[in-house]
């Protein structure tokens, strides 16, 4: 019966000794702490702190119970009996005897109390014990605890004082439990205490051990004998935590160092850490090993020193003068048999997926030597083993270990010692029985006594004798360690890559002083590498460190000189390009060449029939100022008028640009914004327009980019006189697609804005991308905040193009995305092919509104496109663009390769081309001379065409172009417009000429920009005097005064806000008059043709304006009349004045119109105090 309990860790026990009948016990209170003794160290030191308790208890059991002594003969109330010998055990009754069993019960631990207590019962089973012995089997787990072992044992005295106790197995257990029961007289028979520490003091603290198991100081000396052999006076020993805490190299360590001082041999040792092995050994081999030592001797796992070795091949240490002995001492369950793998080719790993790492750790094995105990071998063991495991299988123990440990059951040498050292106990306790049992007869009643098999009895049995075992024969020494287990040495033979077993230390005779290395084959010799079979010396050839063998270079020193001169140079080149680069970036960003003076732009000041005029006083002063309009496209070779109002230009550097208009306020030029111009400046390419400059004057705020003088793609696609090809419409495609693409391959990355209107077609007929980048400055170009319903079409109409995930999203980027511009591309691709504007529903009528919110919202609302109606894969393509996933479409670089194929024949040049190589044979190199001709005859026909529409009126200047006389003409009814500026003389006499100048000139642009929107002409300019006149040379029935009044108004609200640039806080104080009547007009003079007025009704005009006031207009009583006929105009009543040459005459003064330019600067608001003081 095996009894297996955990007890508390305080608890009362009674140590109870064997006396005859009789029994004696006595309690003691303790209390004892079980700790995990695979956590602890070694040490005499703290093994005797903790067991001062347990040893102050023991001297109590020894002061008051006896030993367990037996005599042969009793005379305590019973009769002398004589002790007979018989052959065999009396049946009538069976001896009793308790065994107490104390291993770890921790399945991790190889064997552990589980496998073991198998093995106790195979022992059981197949000698028949049972038969001829009652055993009380007790089970406890010493967990290889320093403190809870001995704990354990005092428990299980407490029940039954035990006959026999096995194990434990680690030397910091057996030590506390050696020590208790060599007071008691108690055999301990254990496979561990491989210490010297306990052969040394087997006497006087362990006289009741028996060791089964391996020693330290055999193996000790047998690696002293290997050293001696090869005259190798300094090792290293490394050594780490294993996972057998009863195996822990620290207990190796003591032992062997103390046998290499005995024999003059040095050594130094140090443990492995985790960070050894993730630094892959290099601080092991570099610093530890290489520094003084070319033989080391390692105490790790297989798959450490696997790995370690693996790093010894990569550092260099696998060359012929470094040496490694591995202790292999405790072989696991799977390499026991020395025909498995694990034993014949330890370098081999099955898991390994590169076969070339295990070629590598076969040839860096050749240089390692192994050191094993005696492998169990033969048929006999081999027959064993597999009983056992069958019998485990089988027995009903097994049902306490899970079916995965019955399937891993195997029997390794710690198993076959331990069944060993159980049937020597069994055999050695029946000869026991057999020859000192005793027959005692009281009152009829027949009793046997068996005598307990105490330590000092057992040892006297098998001490020094030799006794049959598993494979051979066990022999102890006269200490009872057992000396039969020897070890052997192994060497890789590099033919096989198998180990073989070259030296042998013998177990007899029983003193080591005496053994020697026997070599087991003389003509096999060890191999360290590459079948080199010589002596490695003790110190390197080159000494450590190579300190002997200084490295030899084949480039002399001033070969080394120039290369390192020359890699200086060479990377002095390489840094100061770099920074050069770096230094040239940060200059053109400080430089900001790209910023435009507004002084610098001359606009163009355009007429409704689209020919560009300056004005008089731009072209007399020649100082550069203009006002931004609208280019309208002309064709003057057809004659066909201006349709499409594309872009706002102007010349710069003598070149027409395009002007984009954007709002910022105060622009500041950070390094964000540097870095984005940056990048629009390098951005080139025959399909994108090139970027110029920006505009950075707070009330001109702009972008300037390349003009395209055809207008935009929108413009065209939708001009129906324009008739447009499938190839043309293919070229267009394509190079949107390249531009795109270049756009998107660039550091921009993407558009944001892709429409018809923001692709331009140059004068090649070569369409390119605009309005992009620059996010800093078109962020707030997107908002339109202004109300209105014009507004709100505008608004929706240009998110048309925009993709549907944009549309939801509130955060949209100012560049938008890629797939977003892909789906405007497709948006695109409809407008082209079926030149019904964006977005064309067939059988729908939607609002640009309705259209946007049904993209928004998913419905899957997209262009009609009929089948038939254009190319396939053009179709198929749209459908891709506009994929409600960005995800499904296509980047550029596909869709080019899409547009490759159907563009095949306008992949090699641009529409112009094409279209040349369709007239070459009726033209050739005669066109190309023709054009250049007429080119220059247009132009200069233009020049002198704009001079003169600059000096004439239009219809007086369209007579003289076309030969026609111009004669003197009546007029029956005009009206006349003079201002003056009052003061203007003082002002001037205050003023420097220049400034004078710059006045008259900002003024009268500011009135002839006025004069540009209303049915007038004006006549002439002579310093501070301005005037107009309306109704001629082309009449206008009695609209004149309207126009004249509509003009004089206009005029007087841009005074009011005019400033002077020297005199900011100074008003100009402009004063009108206004009178209508007849008047005569006719060209006068040849070299200087001017077109001058006469009559009566100029003089007048002239009065009425030297006898206003300032700030007013002054009219007549004849334009009075004319204004009420036509109504809609404010005035009030002046008086009847007195006029040089006129007499009195009635006068007026305008004030405004109803509904139409507000009079907040007429005469409405300025009292007669006010209009007085000024």
């Amino acid at each position: 019966m095996c009894e297996k309990v955990d007890e508390p860790e305080s608890t009362a026990i009674a140590v109870v000794t064997k006396t005859d009948d009789k029994r004696k016990a006595f309690s003691l209170r303790r209390s004892c702490s079980a700790v995990n003794g695979s956590n602890h160290h070694f040490t005499w030191w703290s093994m005797t702190k903790s067991l001062i308790i347990l040893f102050t208890i023991f001297i109590f059991i020894l002061i008051f119970l006896p030993s367990s002594t037996y005599s042969t003969s009793s005379d305590i109330g019973q009769k002398k009996v004589r002790r007979s010998f018989p052959s065999s055990l009396p049946s009538k009754q069976k001896p009793n005897v308790t065994i107490l069993m104390m291993f770890p019960d921790i399945d991790r631990f190889i064997p552990n109390l589980k496998s073991l207590l198998i093995v106790y019962d195979y022992v059981v089973h197949r000698y028949q014990i049972e038969k001829w012995l009652h055993i009380n089997l007790q089970a406890k787990d010493s967990n290889c605890s320093i403190s809870l072992a001995p704990h354990k044992l005092v428990s299980a005295m407490l029940s039954n004082i035990p006959d026999v106790v096995f194990g434990p197995f680690c030397d910091l257990a057996v030590a506390p439990v050696a020590r208790l029961l060599h007071f008691q007289n108690i055999p301990l028979i254990t496979m561990g205490a491989v210490s010297n520490e306990f052969t040394l003091q087997r006497q006087t603290m362990y006289s009741t051990l028996f060791r089964f198991g391996y020693r330290t100081d055999e193996l000790g000396s047998l690696i002293v004998k290997l050293l001696q052999y090869y005259k190798w006076s300094f090792v290293k020993f490394l050594y780490e935590d294993t996972p057998k805490p009863w195996h822990e190299c620290q207990v190796l360590l003591r032992p062997i160092a103390h046998t290499f001082a005995s024999n003059q041999i040095r050594s130094d040792n140090r443990k492995i850490t985790n960070n050894d092995i993730k630094d892959n050994f290099k601080s092991i081999f570099i610093d530890f090993i290489s520094n003084n030592a070319s033989v080391s001797l390692w105490c790790v796992s297989p798959r450490t020193f696997r790995s370690a070795i693996l790093a010894a091949n990569k550092l260099g240490f696998v060359n012929g003068e470094y040496v490694f002995i591995y202790l292999d001492t405790v072989l696991t369950q799977e390499n026991t048999d020395e025909k498995s793998l694990a034993v014949r080719q330890p370098w081999f790993n099955p898991n390994e997926t590169i076969s070339e790492v295990n070629e590598n750790a076969r040839r860096a094995f050749e240089t390692v030597l192994f050191v094993r105990q005696r492998l169990y071998t033969g048929e006999q063991f081999r027959r064993f083993a597999a009983d056992v495991v069958e019998f485990a299988r089988d027995t009903n123990r097994t049902k306490q270990l899970t079916h995965e440990s019955k399937s891993s059951i195997r029997i390794g040498t710690d198993e076959t010692n331990f069944y060993d050292a159980v049937v020597t106990y069994f055999k050695a306790l029946k000869m026991h029985y057999e020859n000192h049992f005793i027959q005692q007869t009281a009152d009829d009643d027949e009793k046997i006594i068996y005598p307990s098999l105490d330590a000092h009895t057992f040892k006297s049995m098998i001490c020094n004798r030799s006794i049959s075992g598993t494979n051979r024969n066990i022999t102890l020494n006269h200490i009872c360690d057992r000396i039969d287990i020897g070890y052997t040495v192994y060497d890789l033979n590099p033919d096989n890559g198998e180990l073989e077993a070259v030296v042998a230390y013998p177990a007899e005779p029983f003193s080591s002083e005496n053994k020697q290395l026997q070599w087991l084959n003389e003509s096999r010799l060890i191999y360290f590498i590459d079948k080199n079979a010589s002596f490695i010396p003790d110190t390197p050839r080159c000494g450590f460190n190579n300190i002997k063998c200084p490295k030899k270079t084949l480039i002399p020193i001033w070969g080394w000189i120039i290369i390192s001169l020359s890699s200086i140079i060479v990377l002095l080149l390489i840094v100061g390009f770099v920074l050069y680069r770096r230094a040239k970036f940060e200059a053109e960003l400080k430089a900001m060449q790209w910023l435009i003076k507004w002084e610098d732009l001359t606009t163009r000041t355009l007429l409704h029939n689209g020919v560009a005029t300056p004005s008089f006083n731009k072209l007399s002063s020649s100082v550069k100022r203009s006002s931004v309009s609208s280019y309208r496209s002309t064709d003057s070779e057809s004659g066909g008028q201006a349709k499409q109002t594309f872009t706002k230009t102007a010349v710069y550097k003598s070149s027409v640009v395009a002007l984009k208009r954007f709002h910022k306020g105060k622009l500041e030029t950070t390094r964000a914004l540097q870095l984005e111009v940056k990048a629009m400046q390098d951005l080139t390419h025959d399909h994108i327009a090139r970027f110029i400059g920006i505009c950075t004057d707070p009330k001109h705020q702009y972008i300037v980019t390349e003009y395209c003088p055809k207008g935009s793609l929108q413009d065209i696609l939708e001009n129906d006189e324009i008739k447009l090809d499938t190839m043309f419409k293919h070229s267009i495609m394509h190079d949107i697609v390249k531009g795109m693409q270049h756009i998107h391959n660039s550091q921009i990355g993407s558009h944001g804005n892709l429409k018809s209107s923001n692709c331009v077609v140059d004068s090649r007929f070569i369409c390119k991308i605009t309005d992009f980048g620059l996010p800093t400055l078109r962020s707030n170009n997107n908002k339109d905040s202004s109300p209105g319903v014009d507004r709100d079409y505008t608004y929706f109409r240009n998110r048309l193009w925009t993709a549907p995930e944009l549309l939801r999203d509130g955060n949209v980027p100012a560049a938008g995305t890629i797939k977003g511009d892909v789906y405007s591309f497709g948006i695109i691709l409809q407008e082209i092919e079926i030149r019904n504007g964006p977005f064309y529903l067939r059988d729908q009528e939607l609002e640009p509104s309705a259209i946007v919110e049904n993209v928004k919202s998913g419905s899957l609302l997209r262009p009609s496109i009929e089948a038939g109606e254009c190319n396939s894969e053009i179709v198929h393509l749209m459908k891709r663009c506009w994929s409600e996933d960005p995800n499904e479409r296509p980047d550029f670089t596909d869709i080019r390769q899409v547009m490759r194929r159907i563009n095949k024949d306008g992949e090699s040049g641009n529409i112009l081309d094409n279209l040349l190589k369709r007239m070459e044979q009726y033209a050739n190199n005669l066109e190309g001379l023709v054009e250049e001709r007429t080119s220059d005859y247009l132009a200069e026909k233009k020049k002198a065409e704009e001079l003169l529409y600059q000096l004439l009126p239009a219809t007086v200047a369209a007579q003289l172009m076309t030969g026609q006389p111009v004669t003197a003409e009546s007029f029956e009814c005009v009206t006349i417009y003079f201002s003056d500026i009052v003061g203007f003389t003082k002002l001037s006499s205050e003023s420097t000429p220049f400034q004078v100048v710059d006045l008259l000139n900002d003024l009268y642009s500011v009135f002839d920009a006025v004069t540009e929107n209303y049915d007038v002409y004006k006549v002439e300019t002579i310093g501070d005097a301005y005037m107009v006149v309306s109704g001629l040379p082309t009449r206008n029935g009695d609209l004149h005064a309207r126009e004249i009044a509509r003009l004089s108004l206009a005029l007087l609200n841009g005074v009011i806000n005019f400033r002077i640039r020297h005199r900011p806080d100074t008003q100009l104080l402009l004063r009108i008059g206004i009178h209508s009547g007849p008047c005569v007009a006719g060209v006068v003079g040849l070299k200087m043709p001017r077109y001058c007025l006469f009559g009566d009704t100029v003089n007048t005009a002239s009065r009425m304006e030297s006898n206003g006031k300032a700030l007013r207009i002054h009219i007549s009583s004849s334009t009075t009349e004319i204004l009420q006929k036509l109504g809609n105009f404010e005035l009030k009543f002046r008086g009847d004045i007195e006029m040089k040459g006129k007499g009195k005459q009635r006068t007026y003064w305008l004030l405004g119109e109803k509904d139409g330019l507000s009079a907040q600067h007429s005469l409405a608001n300025w009292n007669d105090e006010t209009v007085d003081e000024h």
